[in-house]
């Protein structure tokens, strides 16, 4: 009896360890570990052991030391029935059931597919010498960075990378949020603590969360990963680093540039529909196991889960379905476990349209889909095979293209509605393609359609990120897959001319050359859709010019025109002969050898003569037409996609296209310079005085005045502008004229005259009357006439009283105001009390007011209480949208200038 309770006992702790099976705990499953667990002998627990063995209830795997497995509980995580008690090796084991051990990265769903990228990145970066890469991890919540990190250190210790003493060490940075001054030590150890660089001794520091420290901080520790120490275990020590937040995120960005790689994650709901198949079936089967039952699922509910995007992501699957097998549990009518979909989360049901087929059940057991890089391979494998049976005489020609046709189809069909296999590297690569395929398009009047670009994106993805078995099976079949290529160009010349082209802008876009399965596939593709061409252009043009890309300006317009690629182009520098570019017309027209009419249009004689240096076309004529213009390629071009005959062409339209021309003399309005100002028509006019008394009697310009609110609310469609043509505007104010210079009567006297206004006086006067105009604007202008020719009030108090205030300002904001704002300021706020009094003072402000008082409280409290003497002598108040003026000029006063003087460099260069 009690050797029974005993047996009991080793199944039922057998039973529970089996259900947590993983590859990294055979520990437990050793006889040492049982007996200790179970609190027997050693010696007793292996008698009972072999007994439960030979009995058929547990399972004896002969490796050192033996390890002992709960038979149905190895059944459920094999999904396979055991045939033996005993096996020799695990890998006898596996090998029975038609698997195989796993390493490293190979135990990842989707590691050939959705997180090859991933992989290999990492891969590189833990085998790059002398030491390593430091990595950045960038994935949400869920999406396996810490499994990825785990991971790279077994890749490192199965590869040799790593020494066997060396750990993986996890430090969680999260921890150092209130206190991320202690961070560094931890991690690179200080003289009383060694350190999680020490500890790892060659491995892996594990930075978890490090988005969590401060910049500072976190910047300190990336620089002396990326320095390096004296210490030996540092340099030899590979970091990974991971962060939840985008890549959007700026401080994420900032990390990006300083470490060498970064690995972006995808989304559980941006991975392949066949991995997030076979991740939900792999969390059903796990929690089956813990549940000691055979499992069954409902296909409505493998849809929903396979369909829903989670916060969480993988976390997120996996914790809805333990709550969905928990609900299942409770109302199973058998030892089965059978998951249906009111069994789902309340917020999932709905998510998704019902299906005839919801109700029926999926065996937990049996595998939803094939090895993920299998259903891809099969393609590939079909065309080798096509190719051997036409090589053996089995099929002919016909049969081959028609049967590799349909292979082709079934794989474009694959990616576009079942593979979905889109990662951020094969999006790129389509990004590329699509312009390069639409520009062939236009070239060859075909039509390659999205697919195409889509099938050579996921294969170049395979090709440059290879280490995959996909990868690997491509390049056994290169030698076949090359013959096969032989025998497609030789059935269709032009095919593989247009293939040829695709694969040069490939090699130009993305630096490398299309292997031979992607060669096959596009060559089928082209041919296809060459047969259910209705045009094929048999004809074509070429621009050759002298000049800085003159012939690719002509050609691209005509081609635009034309609404299709009808001519090429080639430049010539001016110094270049007709030897020069013999070479790449030569295999321009050799590119084109299948079409039958080919027009050369030159831009000189002597180009003409190039024909007797290039053999020509060997299917047809080459004509050429010399003194090229936009609207010779144009009839030219016409003729080539009519399939007109060119020399009836060229005799009618040569005679419309020579040379003619026209006189066409410029308008004689008079030119002028407008002044204005808020204050109204009688200070603008004083403005206009002050100038004209500066200027020459005799000045061919007229100087007039305008209403500053009529310039600000009709802009150059005020009357000045269709009366005059205005150099420039000079005022008190800015009106906001985009099209003419804007010169500030502080301008004027600040400097003595204005750069903008020298330059619309310039062409009237000549340098010496522009030096002859300063020396009288400094005699005729000082602030105090200006103050005085502006206001009705006393000038000399108003300036003393504006200066007083205009100092108390500044020293109420803490920093002084430039010379020349100081000078604005006078000018406005003399005025501006001038304007109160009448009541004619700046009542809309540009801006939102609202906006403006909240983000500027302080500067409107120390203006108010720097003009509060000011408005009680005068006994008026400053509005609100007249601070915001006052604020808005100090702020860009000085950036004006340099916009007036860009205007006014466009009107002289327009003139």
């Amino acid at each position: 009896m009690a050797a029974a309770d005993t047996k009991g006992d080793l199944l039922r702790y057998l039973d529970h360890a089996t259900r947590e099976l993983s590859p990294g705990n055979a520990t437990a499953f050793t006889t040492a570990q049982i007996a200790k667990e179970c609190h027997i002998s050693r010696n007793l627990a292996s008698q009972y052991l072999n007994e439960l063995v030979r009995d058929g209830f547990v399972v004896k795997v002969g490796a050192r030391p033996r390890l002992f497995f709960h038979r149905r509980g190895l059944e459920r995580y094999l999904q396979k029935p055991l045939k033996n008690s005993e096996y020799a090796s695990v890998e006898e084991l596996l090998t029975t059931v038609g698997s195989s051990q796993r390493h490293d990265f190979e135990k990842l769903i989707g590691c050939d597919m959705s997180l090859g990228v991933c992989i290999e990145q990492l891969k590189s970066a833990i085998s790059y010498p002398p030491h390593g890469l430091p990595v950045l991890l960038v994935g949400d919540h869920g999406t396996g960075k810490e499994t990825l990190a785990q991971l790279s250190y077994e890749y490192g210790v199965n590869s040799g990378v790593f020494a066997p003493d060396s750990k993986y060490i996890k430090v969680d940075c999260s921890r150092y949020e209130e206190n991320d001054s202690a961070a560094e030590g931890d991690i690179f150890g200080t003289r009383g603590h060694a350190g999680a660089v020490k500890e790892a001794q060659g491995g892996i520091v594990y930075l978890n969360r490090f988005d969590h420290l401060s910049r500072t901080v976190s910047e300190l520790i990336i620089n002396r990963i990326l320095e390096g120490s004296s210490i030996a275990s540092m340099q030899t020590t590979r970091y990974i680093l991971s962060t939840v937040c985008s890549l959007d995120n700026a401080r994420i960005q900032s990390m990006s540039r300083m470490l060498p790689i970064t690995v972006h994650l995808p989304r559980y709901a941006d991975r392949d529909v066949d991995e997030r198949t076979a991740l939900a079936m792999h969390y059903f089967r796990v929690e089956a196991r813990r549940a000691a039952a055979d499992i069954s699922i409902s296909r409505g509910v493998l849809r929903t889960l396979v369909e829903a995007d989670f916060d969480e992501n993988i976390d997120g699957l996996k914790s809805c379905i333990a709550t969905c097998c928990a609900s299942a549990y409770l109302n199973r009518e058998d030892s089965r476990l059978v998951v249906r979909s009111y069994n789902l989360p309340l917020h999932l049901l709905g998510g998704t349209e019902a299906e005839t087929d919801d109700d029926q059940l999926v065996n937990g057991a049996k595998p939803m889909s094939p090895n993920l890089s299998k259903r891809i391979m099969a393609y590939f494998e079909r065309i080798v095979e096509l190719y051997s049976s036409y090589e053996a005489g089995q099929i002919g020609t016909d049969e081959l293209e028609h049967a590799l046709l349909e292979t082709v189809h079934a794989y474009e069909d694959y990616l576009s509605f079942d593979g979905q296999a889109s990662n951020a590297r094969i999006s790129a690569y389509e990004r590329v393609l699509g312009p390069i395929l639409e520009e062939i398009n236009s070239s060859y009047s075909i039509e390659l359609t999205r697919k195409t670009a889509r099938m050579l994106a996921q294969g170049l993805s395979v090709q440059l990120w290879g280490g995959t078995r996909l990868a690997q099976a491509r390049r056994k079949s290169r030698s076949a897959l090359a013959r096969l290529i032989a025998t497609l160009r030789q059935d269709s010349q032009m095919a593989a001319t247009i293939a040829d082209q695709i694969a040069l802008r490939i090699r130009s876009a993305l630096g490398a050359d299309l292997d031979e399965c992607a060669q096959v596939i596009l060559l089928v593709e082209v041919m296809e859709t060459l047969s259910t061409s209705t045009e094929v252009s048999d004809s074509f043009g070429v621009i050759l010019c002298h000049g800085y890309a003159t012939a690719t300006s002509i050609a691209d317009a005509a081609n635009r025109l034309l609404h299709k690629h009808v001519f090429e182009a080639i430049d010539m520098t001016y110094d270049q002969q007709i030897s020069d570019v013999v070479a790449p017309l030569a295999r321009m027209l050799e590119r084109y050898s299948f079409v039958h009419t080919v027009a050369m249009l030159v831009d000189m004689g002597s180009l003409s003569q190039i024909a007797d240096e290039v053999p020509g076309i060997s299917n047809g004529k080459l004509y050429i037409v010399n003194n090229v213009s936009t609207g010779l390629a144009l009839e030219v071009g016409n003729a080539l996609m009519s399939h007109e005959n060119l020399e009836d062409v060229l005799d009618t339209v040569l005679p419309l296209c020579t040379p003619s021309f026209r006189v066409v003399e410029a308008p004689h309005s008079e030119e002028a310079i407008a002044f204005c100002s808020e204050a109204g028509g009688g200070a603008a006019e004083k403005l206009r005085c002050l100038i004209r008394d500066s200027l020459p009697d005799e000045l061919p310009m007229r100087l007039v005045t305008c209403d500053y609110h009529e310039l600000e609310r009709l802009g150059d469609k005020a009357p000045v502008f269709s009366a005059y043509r205005v150099r420039a505007v000079v005022g008190t104010m800015n009106p906001g004229i985009e099209a003419v210079p804007f010169v500030a009567l502080e301008d004027i006297l600040y400097k003595g005259s204005s750069e903008a206004l020298d330059r619309a006086l310039r062409n009237m006067l000549g340098a010496e009357g522009i030096a002859s105009f300063h020396k009288r604007l400094l005699r005729n202008v000082t602030l105090h006439n200006v103050v005085e020719s502006i206001t009705i009030l006393n000038p000399e108090m108003l300036y003393v009283e504006a200066d007083h205030a205009i100092q108390k300002l500044s020293e109420l904001q803490g920093k002084p105001i430039d010379a020349r704002c100081q000078i604005a300021l006078y000018i406005h706020l003399c005025g501006l009390i001038e304007r109160l009094i009448t009541r004619n003072f700046v009542d809309s402000y540009p801006g939102d007011l609202g906006d403006f008082q909240a983000k500027h409280a302080d500067f409107i409290g120390w203006f108010r209480q720097s003009f509060d003497d000011m408005c009680h002598k005068y006994k008026v108040g400053i509005p609100l949208s007249e601070i915001a003026y006052v604020c808005h000029m100090l702020q860009n006063v000085p950036a004006e200038q340099d916009h007036n003087a860009d205007i006014a460099d466009a009107i002289l260069e327009d003139e």
